[in-house]
């Protein structure tokens, strides 16, 4: 399911926006013009990751300081030690979409 996020010029640097990909939450990331795409949902404990510190390529869980990387989902600072599920973020023309990997 390819769900459209917005225009591309809507979404600078910085500028993160959550949508509904079926059920779930995803969060749409623009972080150095990159466009990354994950879950809406630390997985510490369910708190949406929306609104969370960028740097280094990774958003920090305001709730509990849970670190993921961006562009793998991956914990890197506990208390969350499982991976966020990922999303594929896809520029086609001056939209950008998301679906699911």
């Amino acid at each position: 399911m390819r769900v459209l996020v917005g225009k591309i010029q809507d979404l600078p640097e910085g500028t993160q926006k959550s949508v509904r990909v079926g059920r779930q939450s995803v969060l749409v990331v623009n972080h150095q013009n990159q466009f990354y795409a994950l879950r809406n949902m630390c997985t510490h404990e369910s708190v949406a990751l929306e609104g969370g510190r960028l740097e280094e390529g990774q958003i920090t869980c305001e709730a509990h300081g849970a670190r993921f990387e961006l562009a793998t989902g991956k914990a890197t600072k506990m208390p969350a030690v499982k991976a966020v599920r990922l999303y594929k973020a896809i520029v086609d023309g001056e939209d950008l979409y998301v679906e699911e990997l």
